[in-house]
């Protein structure tokens, strides 16, 4: 049996090294998730009366969750992280607070939505009332003014005034001064009227997004007001990541919110699942993730 020479040309030994170089950097290249993902806590309003500490707690809660499932840690706070997460307050939550002071009850049932809207229907009815009654008093403060004005100059203008007449214009001095501050307070009746108008349109909206009902719009009081309600916020701008966290209504709440926003910054989009963390709505206060959050994490995770 003859011995045949094995001829292995040059190409054939670069195309083995150039499998090799591709197999071992397949090896050492991470999949998705493997690294870690970095934050650091930004601006803390106290109106919310959580500390830095305490939002920070609420934060690394709210990572644990994604990190648990795969038994590694998805995130870690860091002085100089990456995503810069926020607490913001706003007229969301004040409109949430001021409600709260007048024993409004909030929460996201039809039966609550129903009655805030018979409420706001009253209260806008007693807005609209006021103000016309106002505006009637104002017209009549201002004519009254002008004539006493007008008076007041012409006498200036004569040689002497009788003491009757300056008893009179005193008198009259003394009743607009009386009236006007009256006007001022009925102002600002009807001003905080209208804030409380503005905080109940937005809560409502708040619920009607969270239950599919119908949005309220009043243009002449709350045109200002965005018709969506935003509990927070994920961005990622000219390479900035941030978080907004705009509202919460309990500290469970809080971390809920908190593990939505961190899963978009985990690259995941909204579920169809009602249940799910990753819904587009944040529906429940339960600070675990469901079966397909974990799905879709461990879907992100493994895929290369």
């Amino acid at each position: 049996m003859s011995n045949l020479p094995r001829i292995i040309s040059w190409k054939s030994v670069f195309l083995l090294s150039l499998l090799i170089i591709l197999a071992v950097m397949s090896l050492q290249t991470p999949k998705p998730c493997q690294d870690i993902i970095t934050y650091r806590i930004g601006k803390v309003d106290d109106r919310f009366g959580l500390t830095r500490q305490e939002f920070a707690l609420a934060v690394n809660m709210a990572a644990v969750m994604w990190g648990k499932p795969l038994g590694w840690e998805m995130f870690r706070e860091d002085s100089s992280g990456a995503i810069e997460i926020n607490l913001v307050y706003d007229y969301r939550q004040e409109s949430s607070d001021k409600l709260k002071k007048l024993n409004y009850k909030i929460d996201n049932t039809k039966t609550s939505y129903e009655d805030l809207k018979v409420r706001l229907e009253n209260l806008h009815t007693e807005y609209n009332q006021n103000s016309a009654e106002l505006a009637n008093n104002l017209s009549m403060y201002n004519s009254r003014l002008n004539a006493f004005n007008a008076n007041v100059e012409y006498w200036n203008i004569q040689s002497g005034i009788r003491e009757s007449v300056h008893k009179n214009l005193t008198q009259e001095r003394d009743e607009l001064n009386a009236l006007r501050e009256k006007l001022q307070v009925r102002q600002d009746d009807l001003r905080r009227l209208k804030d409380t108008i503005n905080s109940m349109v937005v809560v409502i909206n708040e619920i009607a997004t969270n239950i599919n009902l119908d949005l309220v719009n009043y243009q002449n009081t709350g045109n200002t007001l965005g018709r969506e309600f935003c509990e927070g916020l994920y961005e990622n701008k000219n390479g900035k990541q941030t978080i907004n966290i705009y509202q919460f209504d309990n500290d469970y709440r809080l971390v809920r919110v908190l593990a939505h926003e961190l899963g978009h910054a985990l690259k995941l989009n909204h579920s169809a699942d009602t249940s799910a963390v990753m819904y587009r709505l944040i529906q429940s206060d339960v600070i675990e993730l469901s079966p397909n959050d974990i799905a879709a994490l461990r879907k992100r995770c493994d895929n290369q």
